[in-house]
């Protein structure tokens, strides 16, 4: 009889299911499985469709705002750089600042010339849209890596696309383009490739990430981190040497050496030194090169810790990834040198795509990660602890989303479609009717002028600044807006910058409707 009973005991037990440890379960917060073995299926191609969508729809808000005279100064300078090579000039030419290399190595925009060439700054536009629909995929493929449903990956990845600081990110209201805007995509393909441990793959990745920009191997370096972290505690149990990602070891090597590498080459082009001297936070001409730099930067260290750039930074983590930096707050510790460009420089603008990117590439990793540790978490327990969980992940999403918005306040526009132009449809028609005189006569290699946000008129001529034409070519043409946003730059058809060295009188108006004027030098 004892023996039926432990029998009947023995079933019983087989048919209940298996409920892990409350512990277990939390434990998985802090941890990712990888599960490299994925394919494809159809919410992968679902998310293929989405990022052609975000690609047209991002290009398309773009291009409006192109037309619309929304953009003005980095863009055009962009395009100047990415087509220098094409033209017969310089590699890195510019009108406006001469030799960028001297400043900084964008070693990305030279294959980007063959877009900038035929098509100028749409060209341009076109790319970073594409980047965008890019960095929405790579995002959505990660999460399926780590082990997330399709339809959970598809709109989580979609959620952090649209958070504001991506937006605001992806947005460079005033710019338009910057190339470092390009990194994340980049750094999504190459945490993919590194999380799935493919080493060719990864070392081309990470060696695109790197030609963006001399601080560009910081991201690579961190995405690295973040890569090799989460294999190791995805493998517990293993021996060591199978816990280690050798493809990120091998990221993380190639970003140490090409720091100083591409510092040295910028050095190399300077006649007044690394452009930090001119206008950052150490005194004038005290960088004699990369090695002053660090010295610099080591006796310094609590003084960069204990800067404003850094605590805003903390923050914008914190709000940007949603929270889920608690879940791996030892990338706090490791992250904050994404901060130490914007303290070199000093100027407070951390925010700014071209410094805010390598912290976008990890504050991107560090939430897909999070989450999908947070998705196997919940995936075992009640109904009513899962929906109270949703609540508070709702209630947490929101409160992240509006203290974005507070960081990054622009953004609105975005959502809102605004182009951010200065001008009223009645004033763009005036400057569109006044300008079509220069886009018909004027020659492409003829020297142009322009106020502010009238570069739109020039992008794909042979556009000058105002404020820099010592020892640039005498203008030919002028295109003046007399109540620029922007005084220096303010043009009428009588009054210039006098700095500029233009006298007026040399000048003939060819047409002038409201603020704007046309102008042609004189035969």
């Amino acid at each position: 009889m004892d023996g039926v009973n432990a029998i009947i005991t023995l079933e019983k037990d087989i048919e209940k299911p298996y409920v892990r440890p409350v512990r277990l379960r939390w434990r998985e917060l802090f941890a990712s499985k990888l599960n490299a073995d994925v394919g494809w299926d159809r919410w992968d191609y679902a998310a293929l469709g989405i990022a052609v969508l975000t690609v047209i729809w991002v290009f398309a808000l773009k291009l409006k705002t192109f037309y619309d005279l929304g953009y003005t100064s980095d863009l055009f300078v962009s395009v100047q750089l990415a087509r220098s090579w094409l033209e017969g000039r310089r590699l890195f030419a510019s009108n406006c600042f001469g030799n960028m290399l001297a400043m900084h190595t964008y070693f990305l925009l030279v294959p980007l010339g063959l877009v900038a060439k035929p098509l100028g700054a749409p060209g341009l536009l076109f790319v970073l849209a594409a980047s965008v629909g890019a960095a929405y995929f790579w995002a959505a493929r990660v999460l399926r890596l780590l082990g997330v449903a399709g339809p959970v990956a598809v709109t989580a990845a979609g959620v952090v696309l649209v958070s504001p600081l991506s937006v605001a990110f992806y947005q460079e209201w005033l710019y338009g383009f910057h190339v470092e805007i390009l990194a994340l995509a980049l750094s999504l393909m190459l945490f993919y490739f590194l999380l799935r441990q493919r080493m060719i793959e990864s070392i081309l990745a990470a060696l695109v990430v790197i030609s963006v920009k001399e601080d560009a191997p910081i991201a690579a370096a961190l995405v690295a981190i973040v890569a090799a972290v989460e294999t190791w505690i995805s493998s517990p149990g293993k021996h060591a040497r199978c816990r280690l990602n050798w493809p990120a070891m091998i990221t993380l090597l190639l970003s140490v050496v090409a720091i100083p590498v591409l510092l040295a080459i910028s050095w190399s082009q300077s006649p007044h030194g690394n452009p930090l001297d001119r206008q950052g936070i150490a005194p004038p001409a005290s960088f004699s090169g990369p090695k002053a730099l660090y010295v610099f930067v080591a006796f310094n260290i609590p003084h960069w810790l204990g800067s404003s750039v850094v605590r805003q930074w903390v923050w914008a983590m914190i709000v940007g990834s949603f929270g889920i930096i608690l879940l791996r707050p030892y990338y706090v510790f490791i992250g904050v040198t994404t901060t130490l460009v914007a303290w070199l420089v000093g100027q407070n603008d951390l925010l700014w795509a071209p410094r805010f990117y390598p912290t976008e590439a990890l504050l991107w990793c560090v939430t897909l990660v999070g989450f999908a540790s947070i998705v196997r978490a919940t995936a075992s327990i009640g109904r009513g602890a899962r929906t109270a969980m949703l609540t508070t992940a709702i209630a947490v999403m929101a409160l992240s989303a509006s203290a974005q918005v507070a960081l990054v306040p622009n953004a609105r526009w975005a959502y809102l479609l605004h182009s951010s132009s200065p001008y009223s449809p009645l004033e763009r028609q005036e400057a569109d009717a006044v300008f079509a005189r220069y886009r018909l006569d004027g020659k492409p290699e003829e020297p142009v002028i322009a106020s502010t946000m009238l570069f739109r008129y020039a992008h794909d001529r042979n556009l000058f600044w105002l404020d820099r034409l010592h020892g640039r070519p005498t203008p030919i043409w002028i295109l003046g807006d007399s109540a620029d946003i922007y005084a220096p730059f303010r043009i009428t058809s009588e009054t210039i910058n006098a700095k500029s060295g233009i006298r007026m009188n040399d000048y003939a108006v060819i047409d002038r409707r409201g603020r704007f004027v046309l102008l042609r030098k004189k035969e």
